[in-house]
């Protein structure tokens, strides 16, 4: 994301960080002049056109995109017996991952990042996060859903683990188990008829 140098001469662009040093181009063997190539940011090579103007925090930057979106609904499509008259745009929160739900149609595109009117006000109800930036972009396909990530942390905490090494390899000691050693060792056999799991690890009984 950040600055950009472009050789004047062949019109190549190259990171700023990589190139902030060269004395020639390495295309086109241009003399890399400060004063006469140009260095851009990434928002100024990204527009929506000269008839789009953005409001201060409107930006491309990843950094500081706050909502991804997911799916379109194009004006007037029909999908599952509903009618998107005016269309839709589906979204989820770029800080947590989470749904937040539908947005206005976009006034602009280019590529995957959408402008949306910049009167629509929305927020995350699961982080708080407040849509700043109008500029969308499409959810990354890294993306986790969150609420299996969620169902995945809530099942592991409701695992019984063992106390020493903190396995969850476990197995239940049967009734059979616990009645034959209470028939061998008698009062002996206390301590372990007593218990219910065993650690396929480490072997502690709990």
């Amino acid at each position: 994301m950040g600055k950009k140098i472009i050789c004047e001469s062949c019109g190549t662009i190259f990171p700023f960080e990589k190139a902030k040093d060269f004395i020639v181009c390495p295309v086109c063997n241009a003399s890399f002049d400060d004063e006469e190539n140009e260095t851009s940011t990434h928002d100024e090579e990204l527009s929506f056109g000269d008839d789009i103007e953005l409001s201060e925090n409107d930006s491309f930057d990843e950094d500081k995109i706050d909502f991804w979106w997911y799916s379109i609904r194009e004006p007037g499509e029909v999908w599952e017996g509903i009618t998107y008259k005016n269309g839709n745009v589906f979204t989820n929160c770029a800080k947590c991952g989470h749904f937040v739900g539908s947005m206005p149609y976009p006034i602009a595109r280019n590529g995957d990042y959408l402008l949306i009117d910049n009167r629509w006000d929305d927020k995350c109800s699961h982080c708080g996060n407040e849509l700043k930036n109008h500029i969308i972009s499409k959810r990354p396909e890294s993306w986790v859903d969150p609420r299996q990530r969620d169902m995945w942390e809530k099942d592991y905490h409701n695992l019984p683990k063992c106390p020493i090494c903190h396995s969850t390899k476990l197995h239940k000691i049967s009734m059979t188990n616990k009645a034959v050693s209470a028939l061998t060792f008698g009062v002996l056999a206390a301590g372990h008829v007593s218990k219910t799991y065993k650690c396929d690890i480490c072997g502690s009984k709990f």
